[in-house]
């Protein structure tokens, strides 16, 4: 009896046209290498891009729905502030004509936003970038030196 694994052989042989083997693989030139690397670093770059535009359209959208509802969060205070200090103006002073509540009211207005322009100005407010530029300009600063 013939080994079956031997007629497997011959019948794979043949396949491939009469025991004739398959040409030697042929190994890629450096330039052919170099563009198949270039075409597919293009792709991951391109794939990269179109995530980054994602993202960033995703984040617009975002900060300008949060800018939106902050805005009109602010409007409705204000017609708040408008509506309670009036109301405080006219029942602190109810003898008083329209005019005189109106000279308090702007008054008082006016007192509180020079109070907070002025503190404004005094203090040293943060930039956007301070934590970065802190960490930078002052490396000394940040260590800890323990003395006993």
């Amino acid at each position: 009896m013939a080994n079956p694994g031997g007629s497997r052989f011959v019948e794979m042989e043949n396949r491939r046209g009469n025991g004739a083997a398959y040409p030697p693989a042929q190994e890629p030139s450096l330039p052919a290498a170099l563009e198949k690397l270039t075409a597919a670093t293009q792709g991951v770059i391109t794939k990269r891009i179109d995530l980054v535009m994602l993202e960033i359209h995703e984040l617009v959208g975002t900060l300008v729905m949060k800018t939106g509802l902050i805005v009109f969060g602010v409007i409705v205070a204000l017609a708040a502030w408008f509506g309670a200090i009036s109301a405080l103006v006219l029942w602190l002073t109810p003898n008083m004509g329209t005019v005189g509540h109106l000279a308090i009211f702007s008054l008082v207005n006016l007192a509180i936003g020079a109070v907070v322009v002025f503190f404004a100005l005094r203090a040293k407010l943060p930039t956007l970038g301070a934590e970065a530029e802190d960490d930078h300009e002052h490396p000394e600063e940040q260590r800890v030196t323990h003395t006993h």
